[in-house]
């Protein structure tokens, strides 16, 4: 692990600890930075001290942290409890899980997974060639939060979030705001009827799963 003098790590504590109380807000705020055409546009709420930063966020009661993350990640935290893919908070932080679910009146399969930095949630079809998101929501996973990066359907994507240097070199991440509440209104509505539909219960088929590991 890279150790950092204290002088270049206070400004990031600063940093973390502001957008600790509400990361939606922090997102949107750099969304608003994207409007200034003099300056690039990035995010410094990952910085070096993820661990310290996770574990005090995950240990936060359960309705405040409820207060501070995306609605689709509320779901989906609930579904993947109910399918026994996570069982602590700190499972959200591993670098892999995978889901697959199937309710018998749906045709269409609904996916949870993590790989490295992204989250995926969304619905495939599954013709014979491979398999198709309609829709397919992709969040970068900071801390045991999740942000806003694009949104797939079928042939389509909307981009939220993108990296103009390195992946995962947060001080080159640009966001689309137009985008970021295109994203924020569809995640709403997609949350809503996952909970509708119940994915959560009994009658849902547990197609393959995977659980955390690093």
């Amino acid at each position: 692990m890279v150790e950092y003098p204290e002088t270049e790590i206070l400004p990031v504590r600063a940093e973390i600890q502001r957008n600790a109380k509400n990361p939606e807000k922090a997102y949107e705020r750099k969304a608003e930075e994207g409007k200034r055409p003099e300056k690039e546009t990035g995010t410094q709420y990952t910085g070096v001290l993820s661990e310290e930063f996770c574990i005090s966020c995950l240990n936060m009661p359960e309705e405040q942290r409820k207060s501070m993350i995306l609605e689709i990640q509320q779901i989906a935290e609930r579904i993947l409890k109910a399918h026994g893919v996570i069982k602590e908070r700190e499972d959200l932080l591993k670098g892999e899980w995978f889901l697959k679910l199937q309710k018998p009146e749906f045709e269409k399969k609904l996916v949870l997974a993590k790989s490295g930095e992204e989250v995926f949630i969304g619905f495939y079809i599954y013709p014979e060639e491979a398999p198709v998101p309609d829709p397919n929501f992709v969040l970068l996973s900071q801390y045991g939060f999740w942000y806003p990066q694009r949104i797939e359907e079928k042939f389509e994507e909307t981009v939220a979030s993108f990296f103009t240097g390195a992946y995962g070199d947060y001080d080159f991440l640009n966001i689309v705001p137009e985008s970021v509440e295109k994203f924020q209104a569809f995640q709403r509505d997609f949350a809503k009827k996952l909970e509708d539909q119940g994915w959560e219960g009994p009658d849902v088929e547990v197609v393959e799963k995977m659980l955390p590991k690093d």
